[in-house]
């Protein structure tokens, strides 16, 4: 006997929700179809999945590595369903995608609005964080394709890459600040910063831009006060606070902060970086989702040729 997508869905539906009954009201099955389904799966796989807990009901260990396989194979059933619907040109579903700060402040907002017009019955959901994290999800499944930074350093070997745009990275801080007429890095070594990864995160400088950056230049360590994923949150601290940050040169000409924020013109560069288009190699995307990876790309290169 083998796993179903029905033991799958039912079994990430009550991980997700917590509970039979909120599982079974998300599915519109009945909460005993809902138990039968747990309990065909945990009678295969000879293991507990979920146990009582105080609380509610909580994954186990082997279910919490279950939920990573599970989300991942029904998103591929649920691509390669909308795949053939949208082949034969009925164009709905999702498509489920990444972008960091330089794209995401150049293209996401025309695009989003051109590509609704054309394709209206399909969803659309974007992911934001750090590149790592754009190239875990798709690795995992969860996202289509991403739009993100990748250097020489960057491990893309199962992946397709396609190179976009160099990225201008610049010290970013609020206007006003006591240090915005710096020349060199030197000057901002009292300085603190926020940063995507900390400095002791990893041992290859490469992958760690900022604390390359003093390193490379003989410089102590970067004062790291918080480690922040989020675009809109390392903004809005760089703007309310001394702290500096080492951004894409956008955010302080355009997007919501651009009023707030102003770049350190200092001689030293961060490590280059190119914006890059990104997907799994062995798997093409969905009809609707290489359409909005193509709208994309050619809309961020047009951009940049200005």
């Amino acid at each position: 006997m083998a796993l179903t997508i029905s033991q799958l869905r039912a079994f990430t539906a009550v991980a997700e929700h917590g509970s039979l009954r909120a599982a079974s009201r998300a599915l519109g099955i009945a909460q005993s179809g809902i138990t039968q389904q747990l309990q065909n799966l945990e009678s295969m796989l000879g293991a507990t999945l979920f146990i009582r807990t105080n609380r509610g009901i909580a994954l186990t260990a082997l279910g919490q590595r279950l939920l990573q396989r599970a989300g991942a194979i029904i998103g591929e059933c649920e691509r390669a369903e909308q795949e053939v619907r949208q082949v034969r040109g009925d164009y709905v579903g999702e498509v489920t995608f990444g972008m960091t700060t330089e794209p995401l402040i150049d293209a996401f907002a025309p695009v989003l609005m051109d590509f609704r017009t054309r394709f209206e019955r399909v969803a659309v959901h974007l992911r934001t964080g750090t590149s790592r994290m754009m190239i875990s999800w798709i690795r995992e499944g969860t996202l289509d394709f991403a739009v993100a930074l990748v250097s020489k350093h960057t491990d893309t070997a199962d992946l397709s890459v396609t190179p976009l745009y160099p990225s201008d990275p610049v010290i970013v801080c609020r206007q006003g600040h006591p240090k915005a007429g710096a020349t060199s890095l030197a000057e901002l070594v009292d300085c603190t910063w926020v940063a995507t990864r900390s400095p002791n995160l990893t041992e290859d400088p490469h992958v760690n831009r900022l604390s390359h950056l003093f390193e490379s230049h003989g410089l102590p360590p970067p004062k790291v006060i918080a480690t922040v994923e989020g675009l809109y949150e390392t903004l809005h601290l760089v703007g309310a606070t001394d702290c500096l940050s080492l951004e894409s040169s956008i955010v302080a000409k355009r997007g919501p902060f651009a009023s707030a924020l102003t770049a350190i013109a200092v001689r030293e560069r961060a490590v280059e970086q190119n914006v890059c288009l990104l997907q799994r190699a062995a798997i093409p995307l969905t009809p609707a989702a290489q359409e909005l990876a193509t709208m994309i790309a050619s809309y961020t290169r047009t951009v940049r040729a200005r």
